[in-house]
């Protein structure tokens, strides 16, 4: 587990190395852009490609025949998404396990620190705003006139309000009170408060990664940046929506709050010169979509791909026959839930709530079965094998050469039936 959570805390900080060398690329491109590339960062820590190369595992493992790819491919994939890592296995049980618990401990005081501390700023501002009052606004939700301890912005996910301080909504103009609510209003729209919401999220897991909080960052400069990009596209005057944003500042209700997407969030120097320039946004050319496009087939197909390979390779290995020390048998509880324990270097296999069709599909996948559906679909059995393969190069047997034997002895010691395969026939066989 230690090693899996290392390898996935690398995997994680290259991906999120590659996506701010991407978002170099789209620098002079919509905010938009760059805000999901590096959301998509944050979102890798809470995916390892570890888990893509399994799901491609059980696909390949499905092939009838293994693609013809060259065996150092693989061994590099491997490498990559599933490396063993030296002198893991040099400590002492005792000691290694020592050093577990403190760490566990360790995360989990940290983990609960950084999790309370958020929930108690949600709580305060959700305190306060549930006993101020409501004004009627032509707005998407509804508006809260609040002190001016609060910034003017966004609080909640799901039942999202406008939080308005009182100063502002007195203080500024129509015109320019208008483009502080069409800011907010597109924070609403990209539904940004449930985005920062799941970063949150991963920065409680991953507390002691300090990437993490860089993430943070640019995810807040970039949303806001999308949203100053949203009001100007909207026809808003640019000098009218920068002052806008100044004088909210300049009545002292600028803040920094948890929960909250403000107009006033992000780098004030930087939006309003980016507000006042007269360079906008540059529309996404072919070339920087087609390396968007391949960066995340990149991240997705590979590891899949690789893992289909491997399984598919895997299943294909020639094994010798199979001696099974143990075949348990029983009838299992009522359920929906299936599940599947392999594990050949112990030799052992664990099936729970399969039916024999379920059995055979395993064996031979893709195949039609033909048979009486009381025998091979109804009922349900719990299946424990445990074997030694004969294998003269000491290497374990496949996990589809474990299941066909397995079923050929189900069938001949438990219901006297015989299988017959016709591995010829293109239409459906009896």
């Amino acid at each position: 587990m230690v090693a899996f959570i290392a390898l996935h805390l690398w995997q994680s900080t290259l991906f999120l190395l590659a996506a701010w060398l991407l978002t170099l690329a789209f620098k002079r491109n919509a905010a938009e852009i760059r805000y999901c590339i590096w959301f998509a960062a944050s979102l890798k820590f809470l995916v390892p490609l570890a888990l893509l190369q399994s799901l491609g595992d059980r696909m390949g493992r499905a092939l009838p025949e293994p693609p013809d790819v060259d065996p150092t491919l693989i061994d590099t994939a491997n490498a990559l998404f599933s490396p063993s890592i030296p002198g893991a296995t040099a400590i002492a049980d005792g000691t290694l396990s020592q050093i577990h618990s403190v760490a566990v401990v360790i995360w989990a005081v940290g983990a609960a620190m950084a999790g309370l501390r958020w929930f108690l700023q949600w709580r305060a501002i959700h305190s306060t705003l549930a006993s101020t009052p409501r004004i009627p606004m032509d707005f998407p939700v509804p508006v809260c006139v609040t002190s001016n301890e609060l910034t003017p912005g966004v609080f909640g996910v799901f039942r999202t309000v406008v939080i308005l301080p009182r100063a502002v909504l007195h203080e500024l103009g129509s015109e320019h009170l208008q483009a502080v609510l069409a800011h907010e209003a597109c924070h609403i729209r990209r539904r940004d408060n449930l985005t920062a919401a799941i970063h949150k999220c991963v920065e409680t897991i991953f507390w002691f990664h300090p990437l993490l909080w860089w993430i943070g960052a640019h995810l807040l400069r970039e949303r806001e940046m999308a949203c100053d990009e949203s009001v100007i596209e909207a026809g808003h005057a640019p000098y009218v929506y920068a002052e806008s944003i100044l004088d909210v500042c300049r009545l002292g209700v600028a803040g920094r709050l948890t929960g909250v997407a403000a107009s006033t969030g992000g780098d004030l120097k930087q939006r309003v010169a980016s507000i006042m320039s007269e360079e906008r946004a540059q529309p996404i050319g072919h070339g920087r979509f087609v390396l968007l496009l391949s960066a995340v087939m990149l991240v997705w197909l590979v590891p899949i791909s690789a893992g289909v390979v491997d399984g598919a390779m895997r299943e294909a290995a020639a094994s010798g026959p199979i001696a099974f020390d143990a075949i348990v048998l029983k009838p299992s509880q009522r359920g929906w839930w299936r599940s599947t324990r392999f594990d050949p270097e112990a030799g052992r296999l664990v099936l729970k709530n399969f039916s024999l069709r379920h059995l055979i599909a395993s064996a031979y996948p893709g195949a039609r079965v033909n048979g009486e559906r009381d025998v091979i679909d109804r009922a349900r059995y719990d299946i424990e094998a445990s074997w030694h393969a004969s294998r003269p190069d000491g290497a374990v047997t496949s996990e589809r050469k474990t299941y066909r034997e397995l079923l050929k002895k189900v069938l001949r010691r438990n219901f006297n039936v015989q299988l017959y395969v016709n591995e010829q026939c293109d239409m459906e066989c009896e």
